[in-house]
């Protein structure tokens, strides 16, 4: 009796935990960032390792554009998940991301480079900002992602390097990446629909 009445508070808990409201918005994140988020909000913690292990790097890659706002987690999980062909489950009050059967082509499929405009009129002030976080703002202006592990782990500590006083107005998107970058001897390549950085 006491084990089915257990089983009966942990299977209510994880209903009710799904029913939660979730409201999430962001221009631009990582599915991990978006769903650790959201499964705070649904009181439940995120297995980052486990789901990086699992989904890499389908997990990785950016959403633009969220808008989620006040739908059931279960819901708002199918939001963001889906379009990247994954699913989750909930193990131990954590969120687990797994492939979908059909996303086995995703995974191995090269990614494949989309047209971006580099003469694009760029636009931007900030006081201080490390070199990632301006190129993360940079290509956001023109609609592409930034790897963050794979220029990381190509550029570190460069990329960790702090600018100040960065300011243009109405400059190329190839001369504003030139003037961040060139002073830290880096440069960038566009890579499916994301910036990777490498070393010059």
């Amino acid at each position: 009796m006491k084990r089915l009445f257990r089983f009966c508070v942990v299977s209510w808990c994880l209903v009710a935990q799904q029913n939660v409201k979730i409201t999430y918005l962001a221009t631009q994140a990582s599915v991990q960032d978006v769903v650790r988020t959201m499964a705070a909000q649904a009181s439940l913690r995120y297995n980052w390792q486990k789901s990086f292990d699992q989904t890499n790097p389908l997990c990785r890659r950016w959403v633009r554009d969220v808008r989620i706002e006040a739908i059931s987690f279960e819901a708002a999980m199918r939001q963001v998940l889906d379009p990247i062909g994954l699913r989750y489950e909930i193990e131990n009050n954590e969120v687990v991301l797994f492939r979908k059967s059909d996303a086995i082509g995703q995974i191995e499929a090269e990614p494949t480079s989309v047209p971006f405009d580099a003469e694009r009129l760029i636009n931007y002030s900030t006081n201080k900002k490390s070199v990632q976080y301006i190129v993360i703002d940079l290509a956001a202006q023109i609609g592409l992602g930034y790897n963050w592990g794979k220029s990381f782990a190509q550029t570190d500590p460069e990329c960790r390097r702090f600018m100040f006083n960065v300011s243009f107005k109405s400059l190329p998107f190839q001369k504003a990446m030139a003037k961040i970058l060139d002073p830290v001897g880096l440069r960038y390549e566009v890579e499916g629909t994301e910036i990777v950085l490498y070393r010059r």
